[in-house]
């Protein structure tokens, strides 16, 4: 899917020098919003952003930006209990 938006020449500046730099910037900063609000998981993030469906390579972008990790106590319930499956093998 494309998607055209129309913004100032200022901010277009501030976003990059070439079309492909703008482009990407606005696809980071897409992808590290709907992460923030939960709308997106940290991997879905990474290919969004282009860095990758990488588990550690979406954590890194993530952590380069600051961006807090979506992690619930439901997440970490599941995780502990899929260890101690591993755990017991």
């Amino acid at each position: 899917m494309s998607l055209t938006i129309s913004i100032p020449d200022e901010f277009a500046d501030v976003l990059g020098a070439s079309t492909e730099e703008r482009e990407r910037r606005a696809r980071e900063a897409l992808a590290l919003e709907l992460y923030r609000e939960g709308k997106i998981s940290l991997r879905r993030m990474g290919e969004l952003a282009g860095v990758g469906g990488d588990y550690w390579a979406a954590e890194n972008f993530r952590a380069l930006h600051k961006a807090p990790l979506n992690y619930s106590a439901e997440d970490m319930e599941a995780d502990r209990q899929a260890a101690e499956k591993f755990l017991q093998l």
